[in-house]
């Protein structure tokens, strides 16, 4: 594993190491996700922690994919899966919250105005 790395790093030169930091940013972005996932206390507090780093940490991971291949094709395969992700995160944390309303699992306290009333 380590001879196909440093194979890549010496093959690729500086866009090696661009897509090396956009990976482990996007690394760090999806893992502070995952954290927020489990460490928040209610479904409401928890839909910012997948949506927004989630996505920023895929989108990074993608940019590295694309620098690392660097053709046209990796591209256009990339460039898909980011918009459907930007369209589809939004509709799902909406789905999310409105089910955390309905059965009740957030703390109504916490909320300053709560517009299903």
């Amino acid at each position: 594993m380590i001879d196909l790395i440093e194979a890549f790093v010496e093959g690729a030169g500086i866009r090696a190491w661009i897509a090396v930091a956009l990976l482990l940013v996007g690394s760090v972005l999806s893992l502070g996700a995952a954290v927020g996932i489990v460490r928040f206390p209610d479904p409401l507090v928890r839909l910012h922690a997948m949506a927004k780093p989630q996505v920023l940490g895929l989108a990074f991971a993608l940019a590295a994919v694309v620098v690392a291949v660097w053709t046209w094709t990796a591209l256009w395969v990339v460039l898909p899966i980011l918009v459907f992700q930007l369209f589809l995160v939004p509709v799902s944390t909406h789905m999310i919250a409105r089910a955390g309303l309905r059965s009740g699992d957030h703390r109504h306290e916490a909320l300053l105005h709560d517009d299903t009333e």
